[in-house]
C-alpha cells in the first residue's frame, strides 16, 4: 500500500476506501415523514423516506446549495427544498420547479443519490456506485430460536471506526478495563487464539476465564470464574462476538458508523438463547452500556485516530496475545485502508 504522509490525503484516502462499505446510518423506526441530516465519511446527506423506502442525497439542493435537510416530504414521493420550492425524486432527478411550471425542467437538475437499505431495523447506505462487501451479517436476527435485544445506539465517539472494532476484538484488556465483568486482574494471561479468514470476515477464536455473571454464568451470576468460548466475525467496521458458556449462547452484534475519520456513531444489538424474558432486556442493557463506558475514554485516548502501519512500528504489539490485533491490521492494509494521521 502506498505510504501517504499529507494528512488531507490520508484521510481522503480513508474515507474512499470505506466508500464501497455498506454503513447504518440511522434506526428505521427514526426515519418517518420528515428529512433526517447525517454525516458520513465526512460528508453532508440527507435521508428521506420517499415512496416507503429511504432515500439517501448530497444535503444540498442543486438550485442555490440550500440544505435539502430544511425541506419537507411532498405527496409521500418527494423531497422539497425549503429555499425556491424544488422537488426530487427518491432517484435524485428534479420532478418540480414552482418558477417553472409549463416548462420542460433542465437534465442537470439533479442531486446526487446513493443506494441504501433497510436491514435489522437499520437504514444503511453504501456510497460508491456498487457496494464491494455485504451487510454485516447478523443471522440470529431472523433466528426464532434466540431472543434479540433492543437497537442501542451510542456515540457519537470521537475516534475512528477501526480503532472501535480493535477493542472489541482485543480481548487482553479485560482484566484491567472490565475486571470482574469480562476480566480477572489476578488472572491477566492470555488466551490461545485461533485466527482465520472466512469469506469477508477475519474470524478469531479463543477459550478464556470470565466473572460470573447473567451472560455467561451457570449459577445465576455470582461466584468464581467461568469458562467462555468466544468466536469473532470481524469486518473493517464491525465485530459479532458469539459468546458460548455454560448459560447459553450470547450474541453482540456491533457497526461502527464512520462520520469522519476521528468520529464514529455506534449501533448494537444484542441476542441470546437463555433467559428469553423480554423485561429481563435492561439488565443486559445495563451490563453492555458499562462495558461500552469503560471502553470509550481509553479509545478516545488513542493516537494516531487513524491505526499507524504495522511497518512504523508505533504500536509495540506482543505475541502470541496480540494475535488478532496484528491480523486485523493486516487485513485493513490488504482492503487498502489508509493508516496515521
Amino acid at each position: 500500500m502506498q505510504q501517504l504522509h499529507d494528512p488531507n490525503e490520508v484521510i481522503e484516502a480513508y474515507y474512499s476506501s470505506l466508500r464501497p462499505f455498506w454503513h447504518p446510518i440511522l434506526p428505521s423506526d427514526e426515519l418517518e415523514n420528515a428529512p433526517v441530516p447525517i454525516k458520513l465519511l465526512g460528508r453532508a446527506l440527507v435521508v428521506a423516506r420517499l415512496d416507503g423506502e429511504p432515500a439517501v442525497f448530497d444535503d444540498v439542493c442543486r438550485h442555490l446549495g440550500a440544505a435539502l435537510s430544511l425541506g419537507e416530504v411532498v405527496g409521500g414521493d418527494a423531497l422539497r427544498c425549503p429555499y425556491h420550492g424544488w422537488s426530487y425524486d427518491k432517484s435524485g432527478r428534479c420532478v418540480d420547479i414552482p418558477a417553472r411550471r409549463g416548462s420542460p425542467i433542465p437534465r442537470e437538475a439533479r442531486v446526487r443519490s446513493y443506494t441504501a437499505r433497510e436491514r435489522y431495523g437499520l437504514v444503511w447506505v453504501c456510497l460508491d456506485e456498487e457496494p464491494e462487501h455485504e451487510i454485516p451479517a447478523f443471522p440470529e436476527f431472523e433466528d426464532t430460536e434466540v431472543h434479540k435485544g433492543p437497537l442501542r445506539t451510542y456515540g457519537p465517539w470521537r475516534a475512528s471506526a477501526p480503532r472501535i472494532v480493535m477493542a472489541a476484538l482485543d480481548d487482553t484488556h479485560f482484566p484491567w478495563v472490565h475486571p470482574g465483568i469480562l476480566g480477572d486482574p489476578a488472572s491477566p494471561e492470555p488466551p490461545e487464539h485461533e485466527v482465520y479468514r472466512e469469506g469477508e470476515y477475519l474470524v478469531t477464536t479463543y477459550d478464556m476465564l470470565q466473572p460470573a455473571n447473567d451472560t455467561v454464568s451457570s449459577n445465576g451470576g455470582a461466584g468464581a470464574l467461568e469458562k467462555v468460548t468466544y468466536t469473532n466475525y470481524v469486518t473493517a467496521t464491525s465485530i459479532r462476538l458469539v459468546k458460548e458458556s455454560a448459560a447459553g449462547v450470547y450474541v453482540i452484534w456491533q457497526v461502527a458508523s464512520p462520520i469522519a475519520h476521528d468520529e464514529s456513531r455506534i449501533f448494537s444489538r444484542q441476542a441470546r438463547s437463555f433467559d428469553r424474558d423480554p423485561t429481563r432486556d435492561p439488565e443486559y442493557e445495563r451490563l453492555q452500556d458499562t462495558i461500552l463506558e469503560q471502553d470509550r475514554p481509553i479509545v478516545e485516548s488513542q493516537r494516531p485516530w487513524l491505526l499507524p502501519p504495522l511497518s512504523s512500528r508505533m504500536m509495540l504489539y506482543v505475541r502470541p496475545a496480540d494475535l488478532p490485533l496484528v491480523a486485523f491490521q493486516k487485513w485493513l492494509e490488504e482492503l487498502s485502508i489508509p493508516q496515521e494521521v
